[in-house]
């Protein structure tokens, strides 16, 4: 049976590169499924890749490939690779910290490759679009069953690049935290879980810089127009506007340290 293929990249959808990518997928394995995570991660952003990456993890069928490009280095020395994680999910993408993420939470890597056998890589290879001669392809010949010795030399898993899991710091009466994310509706995403604020001794309210920032359970219970936080769908704090953009409210931006007191 064909494996699904799920797809990221930072490719948006103005330009013609995830069609592309599409149509060499479907010339190879014409029967593969291909579902489309998100093309949307910031230009170039590793970091948030990962992130997405690891937190779909465990909604992705059990038996998908994973196929990831945000690739800044694209035509450096920096390796393609093909990585089996212990939970036999399959991941294609630069070895850059992007697949580190889904293939720890998919139980550690088992074993990975190098990609550069000539009969996967598509010649000529062009040193900008590796998503398109390198990763769609190999990506495909994995959703047909091809063993992943097949696409090049063996990598140590121990060697592939790995991106830090940003930690909330938890101390009395303070949580330090960091913006993982500002997703499209302005909900800015922190490091920080509603059980590292308990720990700190915050409690339905905190401190962030001159405002205090009330726990609503839903959007729709927090008062229009007031930044308030919530629950996030992956068990983290958000901060939130109702009607509104808490990054616009905040000044927040990805990356940003927070203290929450």
């Amino acid at each position: 049976m064909t494996r699904p293929i799920v797809f990221l990249t930072d490719y948006g959808l103005e330009d013609e590169f995830v069609g592309i990518c599409h149509a060499v997928i479907a010339r190879i394995a014409p029967g593969a499924r291909v579902i489309d995570l998100t093309h949307g991660i910031p230009r170039q952003d590793v970091r948030r890749g990962a992130l997405v990456l690891g937190r779909a993890v465990p909604y992705l069928p059990p038996d998908a490939v994973l196929l990831a490009v945000v690739d800044p280095g694209v035509g450096s020395a920096r390796r393609s690779v093909a990585v089996e994680a212990a939970s036999g999910l399959l991941l294609v993408g630069p070895d850059n910290g992007l697949l580190s993420h889904a293939f720890e939470a998919a139980g550690g890597a088992a074993r990975a490759v190098e990609i550069a056998a000539s009969e996967v890589v598509l010649e000529p290879l062009s040193r900008t679009f590796h998503g398109r001669d390198v990763f769609a392809p190999a990506a495909a010949h994995l959703a047909l069953g091809r063993p992943l010795e097949a696409l090049g030399p063996g990598v140590e898993p121990a060697s592939l690049v790995r991106l830090e899991v940003p930690r909330a710091r938890v101390e009395p009466g303070r949580v330090a935290c960091e913006v993982t994310g500002v997703d499209r509706f302005g909900n800015v995403q922190l490091s920080a879980t509603p059980a590292d604020l308990a720990a700190a001794g915050l409690g339905e309210a905190f401190r962030l810089g001159h405002r205090w920032v009330r726990f609503a359970d839903t959007f729709a219970d927090a008062p229009p127009g007031e930044v308030a936080a919530v629950e996030d769908s992956q068990g983290y704090v958000a901060l939130i506007v109702n009607g509104g953009s808490a990054a616009q409210a905040t000044g927040l931006r990805a990356g940003d340290e927070v203290l929450l007191a």
